[in-house]
């Protein structure tokens, strides 16, 4: 009796912790979250299609009914980070320098790091970034990621907050018609929430002659979370296409009679303008809709397309 009094006892414990834990987890952010400002993603340039159908492949899936949104903030780079920066980059604290109210330069022996106060940009090149000069070797593309990856680990450089996918690119110079030398490779970082891109923010190493680093331009900011936010359904997203009301669109083929659009995915990813240097650009990050698929047109032609749609319910949008 003495144990079936305790084991009830515990079970109404436990209930009772759980109804709790829910509760806060349910009021971790507000209950009427803010409304947003109407998200602008860029236009991608070249052809927009007009008047055509769409139709949803058989094996798109339904998209999620919610996904958090978070708010933009500036990292802050004080004098002590200043700092830093200037032993990472072998420039010494009272070299040459420049400052005003939008940012500080400081300069030695060719080597330029710029920090932009408001936005917590930073760059920095040395003076044979992009430079071309005979007998210049560059490692390949798994030595120059090795390296990469190396230098922001020793140094910090990356914000935790984030998880990131990384791309290798090439800075080529063509001293004749046909030849093409590689110059410097980049090594991107793009930042990552839950498995999804933000497009917007990104770090850059720029490695060149025999591994050194020779440039480097970060246009990442912080991230807080201000609460979930419920997305449009499937219909609302074929709605928008059919209406024309989508000008983010990749298309492969440029070709003004358009029949019908195919979806064949619908991936939920960030978008989070990052603005100029001088000033940040959306102030929240938002989840979007990438669609995918194929393009139909009159004259029989095919080709791939990719589209954009901001992904929070119009309920949640300022008009």
């Amino acid at each position: 009796m003495k144990n079936n009094i305790k084991i009830f006892i515990i079970t109404v414990f436990i209930i009772v912790a759980s109804l709790s834990f829910s509760g806060c987890t349910k009021n971790k952010y507000s209950e009427n979250p803010e409304l947003l400002p109407s998200l602008k993603l860029p236009s991608y340039g070249g052809f927009i299609p007009h008047d055509f159908g769409v139709q949803l492949g058989t094996d798109v899936s339904n998209p999620p009914h919610e996904a958090l949104v978070y708010k933009v903030e500036s990292i802050k780079i004080d004098e002590k980070g200043t700092g830093k920066l200037c032993a990472i980059f072998g420039i010494d604290i009272n070299a040459i320098s420049k400052e005003d109210e939008n940012t500080v330069i400081r300069k030695q022996a060719g080597n330029t790091l710029t920090i932009y106060k408001k936005t917590g940009f930073f760059e920095f090149g040395t003076q044979n970034l992009y430079d071309y000069t005979p007998g210049k070797e560059v490692p390949g593309d798994e030595e120059c990621l090795a390296l990469a990856k190396s230098f922001v680990d020793k140094y910090k450089l990356l914000p935790e907050l984030y998880q990131y996918r990384t791309s290798i690119s090439n800075i080529t110079y063509h001293p004749s018609f046909n030849e093409e030398i590689i110059i410097d490779k980049v090594i991107t970082f793009h930042p990552t929430i839950d498995n999804k891109e933000i497009t917007g923010p990104k770090f850059g190493l720029i490695i060149g002659d025999k591994g050194k680093v020779e440039g480097l331009v970060s246009t990442l900011y912080t991230l807080t979370p201000i609460g979930n936010y419920t997305l449009k359904s499937t219909d609302e997203v074929v709605k928008q296409l059919k209406n024309n009301e989508v000008t983010a669109w990749k298309v492969e083929l440029e070709n003004p009679e358009a029949e019908k659009v195919i979806i064949d995915k619908i991936e939920t990813e960030y978008y989070g303008d990052i603005g100029t240097t001088l000033e940040l650009g959306e102030e929240f990050v938002q989840p979007v809709y990438k669609l995918s698929g194929e393009i139909l047109y009159k004259n029989g032609d095919k080709g791939k397309f990719e589209a954009f749609i901001p992904a929070v319910s119009s309920q949640f949008i300022q008009h």
